[in-house]
């Protein structure tokens, strides 16, 4: 873990990937949800707002806790 208010490459590299799969398990759980489901059709737009909603989250988790885990420092 990074240091508190300190981000590292590695905190976007495991943001990337947290992004990734927060997508595509929202994505599946939307289409397996859907009547005639079909994988061809995708919703790029929503993925992508998923993918940047995770990734700003994990950004921002990863600069607000300190090494070892706790909020701000404290919590």
């Amino acid at each position: 873990m990074s240091p508190l208010f300190r981000l590292y490459q590695h905190d976007f590299v495991k943001g990337a990937v947290v992004a990734v799969f927060a997508s595509v398990f929202t994505y599946l759980a939307g289409v397996m949800n859907t009547p005639g489901f079909d994988l061809a059709q995708m919703d790029w737009q929503y993925i992508l707002k998923v993918a940047t909603t995770a990734f700003i989250a994990y950004i921002a988790k990863n600069f607000v806790t300190s090494e070892d885990g706790k909020i701000a420092g404290v919590l």
